[in-house]
């Protein structure tokens, strides 16, 4: 909540001394073709009309739609894992994580999506391993703001910087968790067929990209696979947009909190082939908010603005799942941070005591022997009777 005051009024004095300062340069709209990204379903991001030619490469050529094709690869049905947004709420995954292995009811996952925190803990995911878990808990107990961001100074902002904060030592995490021999175990995921995608916002083109990162991974692509990451996690205005290839990008959760993996469908999938998979989902935030007066200042009113718009995504993405997994013929299953617990208003102060609240939360959740809801909230955006005809698969 600080911090989106912060950006809000130093935004404004931002604004009036560039009005005396040189302009940015002008960039030129990129037409390169993305090698390892599609839009969400599976279409061509500069040729929106066309199947992308990564649609072939995920159903290696069969021609039938990925989750079947990935089903009769792997021969059972699939377990596919979505990590949503929220910043230092992102501790509450790493500690769900870590309690649902330690239960002994984790399986290995055949697809996992991530999108921003999401996309910083989906590789970690993936592999699965103590060692892997002990990295996610490290990264989300062990940091402080520090660790991510540094505020500019004035005369950065007023002299052609674009963002308020400087993300070095976000790439220095980054690079610290994802070595080339983490990158060898993604590629053998990928001999082994399962997934890795991360979702971005393509800012050029208002678009969200998903990234097939265990292909990045099969082809040794370190840098680029570390950038994804970055520009997944690169929270708007706050922190610098990333450039992959002329193109521009921001926080995936820009246009889309979650990224549900197999939903890129061309035509309506048949059955499942061995029967119902599971779609789960950690939601790293609050489904519901409890209501509480505002004051009438213009920072609490703008955070709050952005706070109810960013709830509204999250509820928007969840139920867009929630259909999607019913299309699938799989079961969909969510959770998200107690209310009980206190993970502040603002997922960016990284603040360690809320973060080791949020983890000890999900570790204790994550231990217990049914933690998931099997329908998303629903706050009155949708009738009723949709999501029982849904529920029912009357469509």
């Amino acid at each position: 909540m600080k911090l989106i005051k912060f950006i809000i009024l130093d935004g404004i004095m931002v604004a009036l001394l560039l009005a005396g300062c040189a302009s940015p340069p002008e960039r030129v709209l990129s037409q390169k073709a993305p090698a390892y990204a599609t839009l969400p379903n599976g279409h061509d991001p500069l040729n929106p009309d066309q199947v992308s030619h990564l649609y072939a490469t995920l159903t290696l050529g069969s021609g039938e739609a990925v989750i079947r094709n990935r089903e009769r690869k792997r021969g059972h049905p699939l377990n596919l894992l979505s990590l949503s947004g929220g910043g230092q709420n992102g501790a509450f995954s790493a500690g769900f994580l870590a309690g649902w292995r330690e239960s002994g009811q984790r399986p290995e996952f055949d697809i996992v999506g991530g999108v921003s925190t999401g996309a910083l803990l989906a590789t970690h995911a993936l592999l699965g391993t103590p060692a892997d878990d002990a990295s996610l808990e490290e990264m989300y107990t062990q940091i402080t703001k520090k660790n991510i961001y540094r505020d500019r100074n004035i005369f950065s902002l007023a002299f052609g910087a674009d963002s308020l904060s400087d993300t070095t030592p976000l790439r220095a995490l980054i690079a610290k968790h994802i070595t080339a021999e983490t990158l060898e175990r993604v590629a053998a995921a990928y001999d082994d067929n399962r997934l890795l995608l991360v979702g971005t916002t393509n800012v050029d083109y208002s678009q969200t990209w998903i990234w097939n990162m265990t292909l990045i991974a099969k082809d040794g692509n370190l840098k680029l696979y570390r950038e994804v990451l970055l520009a997944s996690a690169s929270f708007p205005i706050v922190f610098p947009p990333v450039e992959i290839d002329g193109h521009l990008f921001i926080d995936g959760a820009a246009r889309s909190n979650v990224v549900i993996p197999g939903m890129g469908l061309t035509e309506r999938p048949k059955p499942p082939l061995y029967g119902p998979g599971n779609v789960y989902l950690i939601a790293n935030g609050r489904l519901k908010n409890p209501p509480e007066a505002l004051r009438r200042a213009i920072g609490d009113v703008a955070a709050t603005t952005v706070s109810v718009m960013m709830d509204q995504s999250m509820l928007t993405a969840l139920t867009r799942s929630y259909v999607g997994a019913q299309l699938l013929g799989y079961n969909f299953k969510i959770v998200a941070i107690p209310d009980s617990v206190n993970v502040g208003k603002d997922p960016l102060a990284f603040d360690p005591k809320q973060m080791r609240a949020a983890f000890d939360a999900g570790r204790a959740l994550g231990k217990q022997p049914d933690p998931w809801s099997t329908v998303p909230p629903n706050l009155g955006d949708i009738p009723t009777w949709a999501l029982e005809a849904i529920k029912e698969r009357r469509y």
